[in-house]
């Protein structure tokens, strides 16, 4: 499957392309940091979760808590997801470009 921010450039005069994919460079690395901080997010509520438990967990019910914890980790993971293919159309879009350049890494 191509990524999608190289479906899109495809057809597109070179020099026009690299404006393109530096202005997708751009905003996947924006969209990149957006998800960071949700999965740093996430984390630290798991962690406040864990750490409430241990303290409180007794007046509170158990499978809830467990819910609540699984729905945080459902997101956690998705957020993984988007964030592994945001960085795979990164490295599709740096290696797209060193090659109209002529180099080979």
């Amino acid at each position: 499957m191509i990524p999608r921010a190289l479906r899109k450039l495809e057809f597109v005069k070179r020099g026009e392309r690299m404006k393109d994919w530096s202005r997708t460079q751009t905003q996947l690395t924006e969209q990149e940091l957006t998800l960071m901080r949700k999965v740093e997010t996430c984390e630290a509520y798991l962690t406040f979760i864990f750490a409430y438990t241990e303290q409180e967990g007794h007046n509170y019910h158990l499978v809830a808590i467990e819910e609540i914890m699984k729905a945080v980790c459902a997101l956690q993971c998705e957020w993984l997801t988007d964030l592994c293919h945001i960085r795979l159309e990164k490295a599709f879009i740096t290696n797209r470009r060193q090659q109209e350049r002529g180099i080979e890494g």
